[in-house]
């Protein structure tokens, strides 16, 4: 069976070879007893030499087991009397032993079957852990986290003692070429090295095995993808790179990395720079109770220091509110502080706590964005951390400075996984978002090697619904049934653009829930980046104005200049360019939201044409021509060529429409001498052109230069306008001749088997056999008659068109 016992201090385990048990008196005449506060538990053998034994065994048989007493507590003590433990591990076994804060771990070389079964509950130690893996054994105990450790090799064994009985001397550092060196105080060539995992983080150690040598807490810090950790014996290194490696060699341990092309440990090869952040802030997780504990001492500590000692005092309590994440506090004792003593933000543990209050607080400093002491992981963690902060209430920001803080904080991210749970659970979650959001994939790599637990599982989430996969809408969906603020709108939000970019929510309900929902974004922080989805909902579903909307709320919010982006903006003015509504209710509200884009476009060209563009279609479904014609001048001087002579053949429409001869004609091109028009090669003026200046001289009553312009026009339009002005003038003959050129597709091909004239057609027959009348053109009566009296049966003025052409008369005119 194993035996455990309570160790002695260093001065009884090195006299305990002549201390004799006889008599039941405090001291014995063979040497004395054990101190006061000290027992053991069963049987303290192991503990003594032979002779020591014998004489026991005597004196027990002498005596009798009754009535004996070993000091002031018996032999076999109760557990509130327990004092230290004695593992039988051979007491020339290397060893590597570690606290995290209220459990011990120890690391032996070798297999060593352990019974453990009967020793829980042990006041004040708690359960005791035992477990073979491969060659090495590892024990873990719980013991009171504000309590001292020593760990000694006596008897055969190793104890365990809650009272240090001596400091153990710690190991040296050294560096030789690239590597840091580690050298037990003793030499001894029982040394081994062993990789395990962290019991509690999951991290790789790196276990340097001796039988002498500590790591105090001043050596314990961090460098580029590893940290040093104290210990009470041995080295014990968390490596988070795959290419750290610890040996043993010489009496030494060397860390150093492998491959070709490796950095040193060292940034710039000197000790000084050796470990983690310089700032000297201890951060590290332990139990609920000893945090409040030390925060309460800390508060009394500060409060009743003397003036010499009171800045110091408040530092260390301004480290305790930092491990529980309690920011407002943080920052209220830092600014007592530094009031009165100013000179004091020069320190480097006053420079991170005041990054670690900013962060909390959500309260960017230009001060703390632009500091570069130190290179460590951790440095550049709360680097990054303060970036984000200048990120989220900028939003000038680029994506590239978005990215640079996603690479810092990714570089970090490990290393914060060992502080205080509390501080932790405040960080953790926001920075793995923000690395998953503008990380690359070397960064979310890090992420997605973090265990998924309630600070990861955003994180987590977010990573699955970037890579579309199956699961990540039942993540998003749990997580969006949260309670909390920060949590559920996050996740809302993630849950809705996954819908939207795999197609499984229609785009315009997609845009509606967001709209929704934007309180709570704005709470959660995620307000732009919603009213930016909704913008995108919005217009893939078609319903652009509601899209400008989203737009121009997001702008009133943050700015013309930095909402949505001139891509964005470009997208909804084209999709409000192309849609023109039919119902003067709908025209009305688009034009006021138009009219706004219009002005808040000012300088971005593209964009503003398209808006100036739909908001003419709405003056013209409103029936306000001069309202559409100030637009369309405006959107003329943003046109160039073709385009802007369209534009301005409209503006001369309108113009006209209201009576504005003048500027009509000076909305068209110079008009061109007519020589120009009868020589080889000559300009022609377009029909639109030529109609709209015959419209003008009617209008300005001179017909014959209305007739002068359509003149050898030959189009359908400018051949009806021409036979118009010569029937008001009653030239019938000239008006036949006109309507006789809109007549001949009717004519050539036809016969009287045909299809039957539609009523625009027949209108069109009836009119040239009524001016044909007019003007006793028989023979022209005659061939209507001739090809379309067969074709007209059926239609209502059938009977007027054989009336034209069938009179008995001819000599009368017929159209009197």
């Amino acid at each position: 069976m194993t035996v455990w016992r309570i160790s002695a201090v260093a001065m009884l385990l090195m006299t305990s070879a002549a201390t004799a048990f006889a008599g039941p008196s405090v001291s014995s005449a063979k040497g004395p007893a054990l101190p006061q506060g000290w027992s053991f538990l069963n049987d303290p053998s192991p503990l003594l030499s032979p002779r020591g034994v014998k004489e026991k065994d005597a004196a027990l048989k002498g005596e009798g087991v009754k009535g004996i007493d070993v000091g002031p507590a018996s032999a076999v003590s109760s557990a509130s009397d327990a004092t230290g433990l004695w593992l039988p591990l051979g007491e020339r076994t290397p060893v590597a032993a570690f606290r995290r804060g209220g459990s011990f771990v120890l690391v032996a070389a070798g297999r060593h079957p352990l019974d453990t079964a009967a020793l829980g509950g042990i006041a004040p130690f708690g359960t005791v852990q035992s477990q073979i893996l491969g060659n090495s054994t590892v024990v873990r105990i719980s013991c009171p986290v504000d309590s001292a450790l020593d760990l000694e090799p006596v008897a055969g064994g190793w104890t365990v003692s809650l009272t240090p009985s001596r400091a153990n001397s710690a190991m040296k550092l050294g560096q030789e070429g690239q590597a840091l060196t580690f050298t037990p105080p003793r030499a001894s060539d029982a040394m081994q090295v062993l990789t395990v995992q962290d019991p509690d983080s999951g991290r790789r150690l790196l276990l340097g095995l001796a039988q002498s040598g500590v790591v105090s807490e001043t050596m314990a810090r961090r460098g580029d993808g590893f940290e040093v950790r104290p210990s009470l014996m041995g080295v014990v290194i968390a490596a988070d790179s795959d290419v750290l490696e610890l040996r043993q060699s010489s009496g030494k341990f060397f860390l150093d990395r492998i491959g070709p092309g490796s950095l040193p440990l060292l940034s710039q090869g000197k000790m000084a720079t050796y470990g983690a952040s310089m700032a000297g802030v201890r951060l590290g997780e332990t139990s609920p109770e000893a945090l409040h504990s030390a925060a309460y001492h800390a508060w009394i500590s500060a409060a009743m220091a003397i003036a010499g000692q009171r800045f110091d005092a408040r530092i260390r309590l301004a480290q305790e509110l930092a491990r529980l994440g309690n920011g407002p506090e943080l920052a209220q004792v830092l600014q007592t502080a530094l009031e009165d003593q100013p000179e004091g933000v020069a320190r480097s543990d006053v420079k991170r706590l005041q990054q670690i209050a900013a962060v909390l607080n959500h309260r960017p400093s230009s001060d703390l964005r632009d500091e570069e002491e130190g290179s460590t992981p951790e440095d550049q963690f709360w680097r990054g951390m303060v970036q984000t902060l200048s990120s989220e209430k900028e939003n000038s920001v680029s994506g590239s400075e978005r990215g640079q803080a996603a690479k810092l904080i990714a570089s970090g991210l490990p290393s914060i996984t060992s502080y205080a749970q509390p501080l932790r659970h405040r960080l953790v979650p926001s920075a793995a978002e923000w690395v998953v959001r503008y990380g690359d994939e070397t960064d979310r790599a890090v992420v997605r090697k973090m265990p998924e637990n309630s600070d990861t599982a955003l994180a987590h989430a977010l990573l699955a619904a970037q890579d579309h996969d199956p699961g990540a809408s039942k993540k998003l969906e749990i997580l969006a049934g949260s309670s909390a603020p920060m949590i559920w709108p996050v996740a809302r939000e993630a849950a809705l653009r996954l819908g939207l970019e795999t197609g499984q929510i229609p785009p315009g309900v997609v845009g509606a829930r967001l709209d929704a929902l934007m309180p709570a974004f704005r709470m959660a922080g995620r307000e732009p980046e919603a009213r930016l989805l909704t913008v995108d909902a919005f217009a893939k579903a078609g319903e652009w104005p509601k899209a400008l909307q989203a737009i121009q709320d997001g702008q009133q919010l943050y700015g013309t200049g930095q909402f949505p982006g001139a891509e964005r903006l470009s997208w909804v003015a084209m999709g409000m360019a192309s849609h023109a509504p039919d119902k003067p209710d709908t025209a009305l509200a688009e034009a006021d939201l138009l009219k706004k884009a219009v002005l808040a476009a000012t300088g971005q060209s593209r964009i503003q044409l398209n808006f100036l563009k739909a908001l003419s279609d709405r003056y013209a479904v409103l029936g306000l021509p001069l309202a559409q014609r100030d637009t369309l001048q405006a959107l003329a001087q943003l046109q160039e060529g073709d385009d802007a002579q369209k534009t301005k053949l409209q503006i001369a429409r309108l113009n006209l429409e209201t009576g504005a001869l003048d500027a009509a004609l000076q909305a068209l091109p110079p008009e061109e001498p007519a020589s120009v028009n009868v020589l080889p090669g000559g300009h022609v003026e377009s029909s639109e052109v030529v109609l709209l200046r015959a419209k003008i001289a009617l209008a300005q009553h001179d017909p014959q230069k209305a007739l002068g312009y359509l003149k050898n026009r030959s189009e359908p339009e400018a051949l009806e306008m021409q036979a118009s002005v010569l029937e008001q003038q009653k030239d019938w003959n000239g008006a036949v001749k006109a309507l006789k050129n809109l007549l001949q597709p009717l004519l050539s091909g036809q016969n009287e088997t045909a299809n039957p004239l539609t009523s625009e057609q027949s209108q069109l027959v009836l009119r040239v056999g009524a001016d044909a009348s007019r003007a006793h053109d028989s023979a022209m009566l005659s061939s209507l008659a001739k090809q379309f009296s067969a074709r007209m049966s059926g239609q209502p003025s059938a009977a007027m068109f054989r009336l034209l052409t069938e009179g008995k008369d001819s000599s009368v005119p017929a159209g009197g």
